[in-house]
Order: C-alpha cells, then structure tokens, then sequence
C-alpha cells in the first residue's frame, strides 16, 4: 500500500527549499506519493523538481503539484527590497519589527479562508497519511490541527529561531543575539541589557499587534485551537541544523535536527565546469532579493579588486548579478582591469551547490540567507557574509562563532564598504594561516554532517515513521 505524503509550503525559495529536498527524497522512496501545495511562484520549481526525478531514473508521476489561491508570503506581508535593508544596532533592529506581526499571518480574513478551505479540499482529494508542513505556512498547520491528521512542521532555519525563546533561564533574552541586533556570540556583557531591551520590545510588539490578535481570532475560530503559533511542544519539528552548526542551545525532545536539508545536485554545465577549473574561485551570489545600485556595485567591485591584487596566487570570482536598472553600465565601466578575472552571470544555470561543490571553491559570499549558509556548509566552502535585513545578521555572527567565515561589513551593513570587504575577502580566501584554519574548520562540519547527520534523508525517515 502506497504512502502518500502532502506537503504545505509558501512558495518563495528562501521557504520552499527545504520542502523541495525533502519531497525529492520521498519520492525516490518505494511506494511513496508526494503531493505539494503551494501558491503559483512555485509550479515551475515542482516541473524541475519532476524532470530530476526522471533524470535519477525515477517516477516523476509520483510527485504533484496543487495550486493554492491568492498571492505568496512576502507579496502579502507587503515587503520590498528597497525599505527592508537595515543596519544592525538598537533603532535599526526596533525600525525593522514593524514587518515582523505581518509575517505571521499578512492575508485577509477572506483570503486566509480560500486558503483553508483549498488545503482542507486537497486533503479530502489526495488523503495523505501524512502532511509536512513549512513553518512559516500557517493555513497547513491550521487544517491539519482541525481535522485530526498526523503532521510534522519543516524549517529552513536554524534551531535558535526555532527554540531561542524556550531556553532555561530565559536564555533567549540575554543569551543569543537579538533578531536583526547584529550582535556578537557569546554576547558580550556591555550588550545584554539592549538585548533585553530589543527581545522584550520585539515579544511586545507581537502580543498587542492587532495584526497579531486579528490572526489569532481567524486561527481559533477555525480549528480552536490555543497553541502557540510560532513553537508548539506537541508537534514534531524538522530543523536543517546540528548541535554542531549553531550556538550552543538546550534543544527540546519534539524536535528533530536533521543537518542540511538540500537537494543532489546535477553536473555542472560544461563550459562553467570548463572555466571553474582554471583556478581557486569564489561565488557571490547574494540572493534574488538583494537590490543593488551603482554605488554598492563599485564598493563591491574595489573590495574583489583588493582581492585579486593582493592574493599571492591566480583567484577567479563567479558573480551572480541580475541585470537591474543601471548595473550593466556600472559593471562596464569599474571592472576594465579585472574583467578577466571575474565572471558575472544574471542567472546561475547550474545549482549553487553543485557550484560550492567543485574542487576550486575556495569561499561563498552571500547575504546571510538560511539556505545560502546550510548549502556552503553541506558543502565544506568558507564563507564571507553580507547581512542586510532580520536573521541575516545572525548568520553572519554564526559564521563568525564556527571559525568558518567572517562577517564582510561589520563596519558598514547593510551596505559593503570596499576596504572592510576586501581586507575580509584576503582573510577567509587567501594565501595564508587563518584562511587555511576556516577552510579546515569547513570541511570538518562538511564530513560530520555528511556521516552523523544526513539531511533529507534523515528526515525523510522521520515522516514515514509516522
């Protein structure tokens, strides 16, 4: 008898990665049918998703895709790429909670209700045994809680996200750095009072927004239920961290660290594997939600400019760089001496991790994303990281805390100044000892998530125990 699996996800990449990995290994597992629901951004993701099934030899049939109605997450919260950007500190942290009770639940009554009422239709066509469901996708914890199914929650982040508040001791007030502080790990102790200070404002904020109230009224009036939104110790969680790859956390009983929850990647195409071959490389792919205009674009180019003319052997840069307003203009113009040794494409064809995976990947640089950060780990690839906005500043501390990176602008976020970002650049990706610890450091996380904790697979196994 056939086990059948509905996963419930928001569609944007950030979110749906993790559910993507996940429902590519169910449905590589005998008798399993994997449905997934999500809103219209990710069906085409879900076709590729079908076309490497049969490239692996696999049933593509096995896997499906059902549309949900209205717009995605980040289209309803309301957020841009031009306002969310912030500095780390006290002010910049408060200033960016004002998206944070919208994130929660951003649709209308009336949407959030087509929304339920097409999962609860779903589930009545497919009859799953089981429905995973990504964190932030309420509208799928909310049916599964009304009509009785077996579920697990699936988070792309990390477990302090997921349990920093349900600490000892309050830990997740005064131990571990602020959500968008920027703030340093272990915390240092001229800081513990503002980070109070910013939690406390943040856990306020949430509880008297009427957004808040408004979401909690809709959510209980579906499926009475009082649970805890964000964290409930009834359900079983899968997380993509180790004990290994975060801060130092008491992690509770219901949840399941899995390590890196990313996808098998396919070759590389030729003549990037062709050009990746000539020397040591870095990429920089700073996420598809990262704008920039030309002045960020030329403090970017002088930081890889340092780089090249101070590294002791041949180093090559793959950039990826969406063509937006005047970039190819500025690009033209500041990168005449340098232009043999940068690559600049407006879109990766091959995977990033299979990228971060060739031999001469020597460093990432990225904007602090979860899944930028668990892909260069799984990976075994040194990392520098630019932090604009929320959890991003996290990672760049964490990167910091694991020895295996640094922080590109501690000086200067959520921008990149030249010298700060290329003195960092010579420190994780040159020719000398600190560089050569981060790349150990790397490799050795690399091969423990590899050997004790093995991703999709591991929690794969944990959806069909159920």
């Amino acid at each position: 008898m056939a086990h059948r699996i509905l996963l419930t996800t928001n569609c944007e990449y950030g979110q749906a990665n993790v559910v993507l990995a996940l429902a590519y290994e169910l449905a590589t597992r005998p008798g399993v049918q994997v449905a997934i629901a999500s809103f219209a951004a990710l069906k085409k993701r879900v076709a590729q998703l079908q076309i490497q099934l049969e490239d692996a030899g696999h049933d593509s049939s096995d896997i499906s895709f059902h549309l949900l109605p209205g717009r995605g997450h980040i289209e309803a919260v309301g957020m841009t790429r031009l306002d969310t950007p912030h500095a780390p500190g006290v002010r910049p942290a408060l200033y960016s909670f004002r998206y944070t009770a919208s994130m929660l639940l951003p649709w209308t009554e009336s949407e959030y209700t087509e929304q339920l009422r097409t999962i609860e239709d779903i589930v009545h066509d497919f009859e799953p045994d089981v429905v995973v469901v990504e964190w932030f996708h309420r509208a799928g914890q909310d049916v599964c809680k009304k009509l009785g199914l077996k579920f697990l929650v699936v988070t792309p982040n990390s477990s302090k996200d997921l349990v920093g508040f349900r600490q000892p001791w309050a830990a997740g007030l005064w131990k571990y750095p602020a959500l968008s502080s920027g703030y340093a790990y272990p915390l240092p102790w001229s800081k513990v009072a503002s980070n109070v200070y910013i939690n406390l404002k943040l856990i306020s904020g949430l509880k008297f927004s009427p957004t808040v109230k408004n979401a909690d009224r809709v959510r209980k009036d579906y499926n009475r239920s009082a649970r805890p939104v964000l964290f409930d110790p009834c359900v079983r969680y899968l997380c993509p961290s180790t004990p290994d790859l975060d801060f130092s956390l008491v992690i509770p009983k219901n949840v399941m660290l899995c390590g890196p929850l990313v996808m098998p990647t396919a070759p590389i195409e030729l003549e990037l594997a062709d050009w990746l071959d000539q020397a040591p490389t870095i990429l920089v792919n700073l996420g598809s939600h990262v704008t920039f205009d030309a002045p960020a674009i030329k403090q970017l180019v002088d930081g890889f400019r340092i780089l090249l003319r101070h590294h002791l052997t041949p180093i090559q840069i793959l950039w990826k760089l969406p063509p937006e307003g005047d970039v190819q203009q500025t690009i033209d113009e500041c990168i005449e001496d340098i232009r043999e040794r940068i690559h600049i494409v407006h879109w990766l064809q091959s995977e990033p991790l299979a990228i971060l995976r060739h031999p001469n990947m020597v460093c990432s640089v990225h904007h602090g994303g979860a899944n930028s950060f668990f892909e260069a780990v799984s990976a075994g690839v040194p990392q520098v990281v630019l932090p604009v906005w929320y959890d991003t500043y996290d990672y760049a501390t964490r990167v910091e805390w694991l020895r295996i990176g640094l922080w590109g602008s501690k000086r200067s976020a959520p921008k990149a100044e030249a010298s700060e970002f290329g003195q960092t650049l010579l420190r994780v990706a040159g020719s000398n000892e600190e560089a050569t610890l981060f790349r150990a450091k790397a490799k050795s996380l690399a091969e423990g998530c590899r050997k004790q904790y093995t991703g999709r697979v591991r929690a794969a196994d944990e959806v069909l125990k159920l």
